[in-house]
């Protein structure tokens, strides 16, 4: 399959698809690699495209609210939407402020997220991949 004329939704669909078929030793290395497709090209390139859905309606994407810790400084949990989640995970990456947890000797579970602004969430790997799944699917039907 050629990249040529569809790039990015190229890209984040294989990034994807990358994530959910490795079950190997290095699953959320593999998962956490692939956020720069299925976080930065939707960031930046298809920004406009990205729904400011309520956080409990992406329950329906098996993403649980639950996971956001804080919202980041002056905002409320229920003030917080899809476009935003996927922004301040973009830049907690960019900026490499994300840490595996639990962070012991035990395998990774997930990754806290950070940014600059207050905003945390703590994710399992399966609500990484859903919310991801959710997004990228929602951005190749428009």
């Amino acid at each position: 399959m050629s990249y040529f004329g569809d790039f990015e939704r190229v890209f984040m669909r294989r990034s994807l698809e990358l994530v959910d078929t490795y079950n190997g030793e290095y699953e959320t290395t593999q998962l956490l690699n692939g956020l720069i497709g299925l976080l930065f090209f939707p960031h930046e390139k298809m920004r406009e495209l990205i729904p400011e859905i309520a956080l409990q309606e992406l329950v329906s994407w098996g993403f649980s609210p639950e996971c956001i810790v804080n919202a980041g400084v002056g905002k409320e949990l229920q003030d917080l939407n899809l476009s935003e989640v996927v922004r301040r995970m973009r830049n907690a990456v960019a900026h490499c402020r994300i840490s595996p947890f639990p962070d012991d000797h035990r395998s990774c579970e997930g990754f806290c997220f950070k940014d600059a602004n207050g905003f945390e969430a703590k994710m399992p790997t399966n609500q990484i991949k859903n919310l991801m799944r959710g997004l990228l699917e929602y951005l190749l039907r428009q």
